[in-house]
Formats: C-alpha cells, structure tokens, sequence
C-alpha cells in the first residue's frame, strides 16, 4: 500500500509542476507577443488608436482568462490536496 500511495503523491505532484511550467511558458510567450505587436504597432502608421486599443483590449481578454484558469486549477489542486492529506496519502 505504501508504494501506491508514493505514486499517487508523485503522479500529483509531476501534474502540478508540470501545468505550473506550462503555465509560466504561455504567460511569458504571451507577453513577449503582446510586447512585439505594439512595437510594431507604435512604428507604423497604418494602425489608428481605436486599432491598438482594440488590440490591447484582446491581450487583456487572454491575461483575464489565463488567471482565470489559473485561480480554477489552484482551486482544484487544494480540493485534490485535501482529499490526499484526508486519505493519509
């Protein structure tokens, strides 16, 4: 019974850094984006205002909903601890 329990603590604890990675990796990847869009929206004259603002306005939606989904996995990932700690695993 001990070695399940070993793995069921290391298969969580491999999900959780792995989504805690891969959620570094996006959140970087989208600023990086965001930083090159409005360079080269500041450079060029084709794009108005009312562009770069509806612009940014989706880079806002994305930053949104990536906490979003971040407070919702944390949610979870306490739930889940809960239930292991509960279990004595």
């Amino acid at each position: 019974m001990n070695e399940a329990t070993s793995f069921i603590r290391k298969a969580y604890e491999f999900n959780k850094s792995g989504f805690e990675n891969v959620y570094n990796a996006m959140g970087s990847f989208q600023a990086q984006a965001e930083e090159v869009t409005f360079r080269l929206f500041s450079e060029n004259p084709i794009f108005p205002e009312p562009a770069q603002k509806i612009v940014k306005s989706g880079f806002d939606a994305c930053k949104q909903g990536r906490d979003s989904l971040k407070g919702q996995v944390d949610k979870s990932q306490k739930a889940f601890e809960e239930l292991l700690t509960a279990a004595n695993l």
